[in-house]
């Protein structure tokens, strides 16, 4: 394996990399730096997982195409999310230290003023997501006249977010003759149409296969039904005296409510989602970071570029839509050598979804059963140990107040005085803990709904207007019949009376839609509980969509409008 050393580094940082205990690359960066140290002027395409090491990748070829004397913007690293530019500015900050390098954050929920005069100052290299820099832009605060590198981070979070129109705006500012830096974890549609569209003589680098996890992650599995998943969560974390991790839900409304539900039963916990004022999640990651709680709910894209070497357990309160999201979860915990432990929540109607997980992420997850009441009691007890022992003052004189404690107890029996402090101990560290039989939370057969999953979706160009002509065209439903039309990325679920179920299903196993065969599958309605229910496509709750750089025009879409087109939408 190659050593830092053996590149062609400038003396300044490899001195800065030195410093900060870097000696090996990762694959990535094995792969990537010598290349672009080489040759700058080239466009790459670079597929690795996140936690692989990207943001040296580039960001040390990156510092070395930078002209120190030039106090222009020669570099522009785009980013989905706020917490990932000030990851990436944290990280090139520290190696391009001895180096004299100008680094500006650029990202919303920050004043505009002070991101102004950083840019006036010099700034040689902005990190910033993309409605941020188009807001500069739009203002002729930015010029990016000078780019010689464009670095598109995450760019399939990103375009998954619904920022394919404003990466399209950045590129109309910068230079012909710049080159792009493309960094990814999967090579969907929308990056291949990117990579078609601006990119030339493309370099592709690949490091590990893509949706595996790390060995150090142990994963499991938990039945149980959607509405005793917040006490199936808590039953977990008091099991792990250590516990100390993130429990990820699919939108800001369930974050909220798990957050609530948890906190009160007296647990250290806090939320992270897109809602948050951008000072309030700094506070949120640094308290996270500096353990003053340990559990962190969070949605996927408010958790990215949360950066935690020490994490216990990641609990996933259901199986994420797209797989690569469970990759990128739960590979939050087993890093830096230390072992992990991985949880999913599932439905027992959910197996077949499982296993599809498990064939995608080549992962064999164990099922885990719901800890019981007394693994509860057993795992407190060393906490109650601590307790009573950190009470013992034998050296220390005592107050007053203790004095006449002591007189009071000495007139109760020891039989009376046992049961007392049993019955504190138990108020202390038992308060909350409920005796519901949780052992097998499986649901009942026949209790919930049912309802058609189609495997296609937004991906496919199919749209809930597309689904509900179909629906009319081959199984002669009426609007009033479709209780609901729910479309996703991949699938799209159809609620309709139970006895037109059995017969639409075999019609539409037989009957393409839009030209596309597809498979059809009667499913438990995952979504009968309203707390738990998405809003509709035309609704402003359809969980994070990263940064809105400071606009107020509106919440961002999924992957396609109506009629099926690849182009992206902003809600005017």
């Amino acid at each position: 394996m190659s050593v830092f050393k053996d590149f062609k580094l400038l003396p300044a940082i490899q001195k800065s990399l030195d410093s900060l205990g870097f000696t090996q690359p990762t694959e990535i960066q094995e792969k990537v730096i010598p290349v672009l140290l080489e040759d700058s002027k080239r466009d790459v395409h670079a597929q690795a997982q996140t936690g692989t090491g990207k943001t040296l990748a580039f960001g040390i070829p990156l510092l070395h195409t930078i002209d120190p004397k030039s106090k222009t913007v020669q570099a522009l690293v785009v980013a989905p999310t706020r917490e990932l530019v000030l990851q990436i500015y944290e990280s090139l900050k520290e190696v391009s230290r001895q180096s004299g390098i100008s680094i500006e954050p650029i990202y919303g929920g920050m004043s505009m003023m002070s991101q102004i005069s950083a840019i006036k100052r010099g700034a040689q290299i902005v990190i910033g997501t993309p409605g941020r820099l188009n807001d500069h832009l739009r203002r002729k605060t930015l010029s990016l006249k000078e780019v010689k590198v464009l670095v598109l981070d995450e760019a399939d979070i990103m375009l998954d977010m619904g920022f394919k129109e404003e990466v399209d705006k950045i590129l109309t500012y910068t230079p012909k003759n710049r080159n792009i830096w493309l960094f990814s974890a999967t090579v969907k549609a929308g990056i291949k149409q990117l990579i078609a569209s601006h990119m030339n003589d493309v370099m592709t680098v690949r490091a590990l296969k893509k949706n595996e996890a790390s060995a150090q992650v142990k994963q499991y599995f938990c039945v149980v039904q959607r509405r005793k998943r917040t006490e199936a969560a808590s039953r977990f974390i008091e099991a792990a005296p250590d516990f100390y991790g993130i429990i990820f839900c699919q939108t800001k409304m369930l974050t909220s409510e798990v957050t609530e539900q948890l906190a009160s039963k007296g647990l250290r916990v806090n939320c992270l989602h897109g809602d948050m004022s951008q000072n309030l999640r700094n506070q949120v990651i640094k308290g996270f970071k500096n353990k003053d709680f340990n559990i962190l709910v969070a949605t996927d894209v408010a958790a990215r570029g949360i950066d935690v070497s020490d994490l216990t357990h990641v609990i996933n309160f259901s199986i994420p839509e797209e797989h690569e999201n469970y990759i990128h979860r739960i590979g939050r915990t087993g890093r830096a050598g230390k072992e992990g432990i991985a949880i999913l929540f599932v439905a027992a109607s959910e197996m077949y979804r499982l296993k599809r997980l498990e064939r995608s992420t080549s992962a064999n997850l164990q099922e885990l059963p719901i800890p019981s009441i007394a693994s509860i009691i057993s795992a407190k007890m060393s906490a109650v140990s601590d307790f009573i022992e950190q009470a013992k003052k034998p050296n220390e004189k005592l107050s007053e107040v203790h004095t006449a404690l002591k007189e009071v107890i000495d007139s109760f029996t020891e039989e009376e005085i046992r049961q007392s402090l049993a019955a504190s101990l138990e108020d202390k560290f038992f308060k909350d803990m409920t005796n519901e039989n949780l052992a097998d939370a499986r649901p009942s057969s026949g209790v919930a709904p049912k309802e058609i999953c189609m495997e296609r979706g937004f991906d496919d160009g199919i749209s809930e207007h597309d689904v509900r002509d179909y629906l009319h065209t081959v199984c002669q439903l009426l609007p009033q019949d479709i209780s609901k039309v729910r479309v996703l990325n991949k699938k799209t679920f159809i609620s309709m009376p139970e006895g037109r179920l059995r017969e639409c299903f075999k019609k539409m196993q037989t009957h393409p839609i839009n030209n596309q065969k597809t498979r059809v599958a009667i499913v438990e309605d995952l979504y009968r509980d309203k707390r738990e229910r998405p809003r509709s496509r035309s609704g402003r709750d359809r969980g994070d969509r990263g940064d809105r750089g400071g606009s107020s025009r509106g919440d961002r879409f999924g992957k396609r409008r109506p009629s099926g087109r690849s182009n992206m939408k902003r809600r005017g």
